[in-house]
């Protein structure tokens, strides 16, 4: 079942640039929107798998970053104040 969505306040110039790549990727409107809207998804996806695998390999290499423990600290510090 398919759901649907609205989107308001969208400018014509961004209208006219999805009705654009719509045609030019033989898709709907409504296509090409889902499809934009999955791909910036995959894109953050992406981009956390990168920073969590760069911590991953921090951690088994057993090398931090400078400042990386001091960093912790000053978050945990934070993190205990406001509560």
């Amino acid at each position: 079942m398919s759901k649907t969505i609205q989107v308001k306040g969208a400018s014509e110039e961004l209208r006219s640039r999805l009705a654009t790549s719509a045609e030019r990727n033989y898709r709907s409107l409504n296509q090409e929107a889902l499809a934009r809207i999955e791909f910036s998804f995959d894109i953050e996806d992406a981009l956390m798998s990168g920073v969590h695998q760069k911590w991953i390999d921090e951690a088994l290499a057993t090398t931090f970053r400078p400042g990386s423990i001091a960093r912790l600290k000053r978050i945990a510090a934070q993190a205990k104040s406001a509560k």
